[in-house]
């Protein structure tokens, strides 16, 4: 995940991310010779528009908004807090996306068309996820490497940890039926891997379970019948970012069986993916042109084609 975003996407891996890992949560390290002209997508419920955040022509990253074939790309915010973690509400007619100061996160909402803009949740955590429904939040308090993660009424009531604090978790997902969540861990090792749980926090399992020095998962996806979760998995070198690979991998999280898409050999970054509604495409973000855009392709990584130029 290399990105470079604000101070959370940037940990984040291409992934930005910073969006974060990103302290190792986040991401991994950015590649410093890469430009950014566009970053995390978020597809809309219909699958027509795809959110992402990028800083053209200014050190502040701002939410924008483009067709999925390229066309009528829309700027929605414009204000002096980078933006992260694009996302949309349920109807599509809502843009979400977080800002920070200091400890406090603050999940706000824009219309697609943009215009004002409303707060939706602000608290003390690290990020925030908002449930499918509208009606919950998860989030992660603590520091990027031990914390634990907290489930909540949008408006911070009811607050309930379902987690212990023996390590770190990021890049929350809530699954399409709001029923579990899909994290990344970060262990006492620091070795991460993308696990599953439900939505209290029992049957908590590791989805996927790369080897130490093989790649550092994270990024989870879920796909909207909830049968697959797509991930970034990368080797990043924060000495020579130069050599920071990703893929986008595909996992079956009741077999967790597992496929490699679009498959290279160069340092090459495949990172951030968003399923479209009918799972046949996924968006990510790639480096493959020299600078970071926003790319489409088959779910089994045939026809990558570039969205954001």
């Amino acid at each position: 995940m290399s990105a470079i975003l604000p101070r959370r996407i940037a940990q984040a891996g291409g992934a930005a991310l910073a969006a974060g890992l990103i302290a190792a949560a986040w991401a991994a390290p950015a590649r410093a010779d890469v430009p950014r002209n566009a970053s995390l997508p978020a597809l809309s419920p219909d699958g027509r528009r795809i959110a992402f955040v990028a800083g053209r022509g200014d050190s502040v990253w701002q939410v924008y908004v483009v067709n999925a074939d390229g066309s009528g790309t829309v700027r929605l915010t414009d204000s002096r807090e980078g933006k992260y973690m694009p996302s949309w509400s349920a109807d599509g007619r809502w843009v979400h996306y977080q800002s920070d100061r200091g400890d406090t996160s603050t999940l706000s909402a824009v219309p697609r068309e943009g215009g004002a803009t409303k707060v939706v949740a602000s608290l003390n955590a690290r990020t925030m996820v908002l449930s499918n429904d509208g009606r919950r939040l998860a989030y992660p308090v603590g520091t990027w490497t031990r914390n634990r993660i907290w489930v909540s009424a949008v408006d911070g009531s009811g607050a309930t940890a379902i987690t212990d604090s023996s390590a770190g978790y990021f890049n929350l997902a809530w699954s399409p039926d709001d029923a579990r969540l899909a994290v990344t861990r970060s262990d006492s090792t620091g070795a991460m891997q993308v696990w599953v749980m439900n939505a209290d926090g029992g049957g908590a399992r590791a989805l996927t379970r790369f080897a130490p020095g093989e790649a550092r998962p994270q990024w989870p996806a879920w796909s909207r019948d909830g049968r697959k979760i797509a991930i970034q998995a990368g080797l990043y070198d924060r000495n020579a970012p130069g050599k920071n690979t990703a893929h986008i991998w595909v996992f079956d999280v009741a077999s967790g069986a597992a496929t490699r898409l679009a498959t290279h050999d160069e340092p090459r970054l495949d990172e951030t993916p968003s399923w479209f509604p009918d799972g046949k495409r996924l968006a990510f973000q790639s480096d493959r042109t020299g600078r970071m855009e926003i790319w489409v392709m088959n779910a089994d990584g045939t026809r990558p084609r570039q969205v954001t130029r």
